[in-house]
């Protein structure tokens, strides 16, 4: 009976641990993504340069953004977003996005799909 008791006891400990250390959560909204930059916490940059590099992925573009300079990164996020207050209140991604899209335009890679069969 004891034996069952102290299974039971740590089981419950188990369960609820996640629990608590789910507690806090971030909004990732774009006001927490500025307040990251300003602080300039390499949260920031790391943030950038990831959504940076889902970008050339996703878009098979090459762009002239500087990929592994955080710093001018972050700068012109913080730049964009003074003038675009708008993304404040929506998904961190979408504002870190279009700044990185404003700042650097992309242009698609020629050639290699297009002159993959000629």
């Amino acid at each position: 009976m004891r034996r069952h008791y102290w299974l039971g006891a740590c089981l419950a400990v188990l369960l609820t641990s996640p629990l608590q250390a789910q507690e806090k959560t971030t909004q990732a909204n774009g006001a927490d993504l500025i307040t990251s930059c300003r602080a300039n916490s390499p949260a920031c940059g790391a943030y950038l340069q990831g959504v940076l590099d889902m970008m050339i992925v996703a878009r098979r573009d090459v762009c002239a953004a500087p990929r592994y300079d955080r710093e001018r990164l972050r700068v012109a996020y913080l730049r964009w977003a003074e003038e675009n207050t708008y993304f404040e209140s929506v998904h961190m991604a979408a504002g870190a996005e279009r700044a990185m899209d404003v700042a650097w335009p992309c242009r698609a890679k020629r050639g290699r799909e297009a002159g993959a069969g000629s």
